[in-house]
């Protein structure tokens, strides 16, 4: 009888956690949305402005940790970069002031006088949450094999 009435009081505690966090999940979607809907418009400084002044990654061509290189985006978009990106499957859990995203991005890109390449992704981006804005910290892509996260 008392673990019945354990359980009883953690349901409700548990429920109250989940909505307050509600907010923040859709809060992050929002921002991971931003920054896709900037990389797709070339807009490098609007997609900047929702992330820490240099977060690590580790891309999608299995090199080495390394911050990201606005400049170089800028100039490849200068140059005529064609970006495009989708998520799907998205899933956000949220640690207090942290949040960890996670999903698959089907991204295609047209590197200035080259050809398109598609691939699907599988993403892990860390976000942090400052002065009540959530920031990307670290993203980690790498290649889906096979492509489809159906």
């Amino acid at each position: 009888m008392r673990k019945l009435q354990y359980i009883l009081f953690l349901i409700p505690v548990f429920l109250f956690v989940d909505l307050a966090h509600a907010g923040d999940k859709e809060d992050v979607l929002a921002t991971m949305d931003a920054i896709m809907g900037a990389w797709i418009a070339g807009d490098v400084d609007g997609a900047r402005k929702h992330m820490l002044s240099r977060p690590k990654t580790f891309e999608a061509d299995g090199g080495l940790l390394s911050s990201m290189d606005f400049e170089a985006a800028k100039a490849g978009f200068a140059a005529g970069l064609k970006f495009n990106v989708k998520p799907a499957h998205s899933d956000v859990t949220i640690y207090g002031d942290a949040a960890v995203l996670t999903g698959y991005l089907m991204r295609q890109m047209t590197p200035p006088g080259g050809t398109l390449v598609t691939m699907t992704l599988r993403a892990t981006v860390v976000f942090v949450k400052q002065n009540g804005q959530w920031k990307v910290a670290h993203a980690h892509l790498s290649p889906l094999t096979p492509e489809n996260p159906k």
